[in-house]
């Protein structure tokens, strides 16, 4: 299912994009809420991780951002992505809980900085906002593409479930970010916000970003990412991409593939080939 995707995408490239976009090297970034590990889940974390890693490793992306990610699992993904490095904190006290790490090509990328902020008014330290349901956090991470010198500063999210107005205000935070000096910006998560949300719609129309899906000249796959470990459903669009101005998408791709008719999550992941604006 994946060879044919990769197939078809790269045929549309070809015959609808110009020679520019064929000479960019593209970033391809991809968004993954990959689920905590509940015992409960069918398939469960230990059924279904060896199938997901091989699909991060085929889908070959140079930028991964996971959310839900638990410390055991997050061992578990280094353990299976040799060639990636990664930079991610428990969102409970900065060790325990969920992460939402980001991965990175070795081999294209070298960190330049890495940071963790709270989605509170304390952001330096482990806190929350008022009413949500637990502790949100935005992790950045700045990266210098090994090759051309391009820098890229890149934003991983998971908002809160509970709450609406810790939603948007987290939104806010992460647009409110400066950009590292001369870098990309590049935001990509779940934010538990469908398309008519108010946190969606902050990022995509009031902050300078755009979502990723939008811009590409080639899509494949649902618009809607959670299925709800429902392989017959896609749900609402609750994970995405945004890149700034200065960024275009040359094909984006919600990918469906299954383990024997079982999800691998109760998300769908998001992989977008990004390039500069105008190529």
């Amino acid at each position: 299912m994946k060879r044919c995707l990769i197939g078809m995408a790269t045929a549309l490239v070809v015959s609808l994009a110009p020679m520019a976009v064929l000479a960019a090297t593209p970033v391809r970034v991809m968004s993954y809420n990959i689920r905590y590990d509940n015992p409960d889940d069918r398939p469960n974390w230990g059924d279904r991780q060896g199938t997901l890693l091989a699909q991060i490793r085929f889908t070959a992306p140079d930028i991964l951002g996971v959310q839900e990610a638990l410390p055991h699992m997050l061992a578990d993904l280094t353990r299976g992505l040799p060639l990636y490095g990664h930079y991610g904190k428990g969102r409970n006290d900065g060790v325990q809980g969920e992460s939402t790490a980001i991965f990175y090509s070795r081999s294209r990328f070298e960190p330049v900085s890495a940071e963790t902020q709270w989605c509170s008014p304390t952001p330096d330290r482990p806190s929350k906002a008022e009413g949500a349901g637990e502790p949100r956090i935005i992790t950045r991470l700045v990266l210098k593409d090994r090759d051309d010198g391009a820098l890229y500063d890149v934003r991983n999210v998971h908002f809160d479930n509970v709450s609406d107005r810790a939603r948007i205000d987290c939104a806010r935070q992460v647009a409110s970010i400066p950009a590292a000096v001369g870098a990309h910006i590049i935001v990509l998560g779940d934010l538990n916000s469908g398309l008519s949300g108010g946190a969606y719609r902050l990022l995509a129309q009031g902050s300078g970003l755009r979502d990723a899906r939008t811009i590409s000249p080639v899509l494949f796959g649902p618009e809607g990412t959670f299925n709800d470990f429902d392989i017959h459903q896609t749900g609402p669009a609750l994970d995405h991409i945004f890149v700034d101005a200065d960024l275009g998408v040359a094909r984006f791709a919600t990918l469906t593939d299954s383990i024997n008719g079982q999800v691998i999550s109760d998300h769908y992941p998001l992989v977008a080939d990004v390039i500069p604006a105008g190529q």
